[in-house]
């Protein structure tokens, strides 16, 4: 499996249901590439994950479907970049 497909798989996953065992996978995804777009969303993603599996953090920024909605967009901003930088252009 293709980093941009691993980074799907997991956004599919979040979508289905909120996964405290999330949380590492994505911070595994980190360091994946030397590529500072691509790490700027994975750490915002990280950021985003860690809100939206603490219910009470997520409700300081508008709830878990307003917090989902952000970490959504960074997974796919970084799938869309992991394709890229694999040679898979968007």
């Amino acid at each position: 499996m293709t980093i941009e497909e691993q980074i799907r798989y997991l956004t599919s996953r979040l979508v289905a249901h909120s996964d405290a065992e999330i949380v590492p996978e994505v911070c595994g995804l980190l360091n994946v590439f030397d590529d500072g777009n691509y790490r700027e969303r994975i750490s915002d993603a990280v950021r985003w994950v860690e809100i939206y599996v603490d219910p009470q953090k997520a409700e300081a920024y508008g709830g878990q479907t307003v917090v989902l909605e952000f970490l959504v967009q960074e997974l796919a901003t970084a799938a869309d970049l992991a394709g890229a930088l694999q040679g898979n252009p968007p």
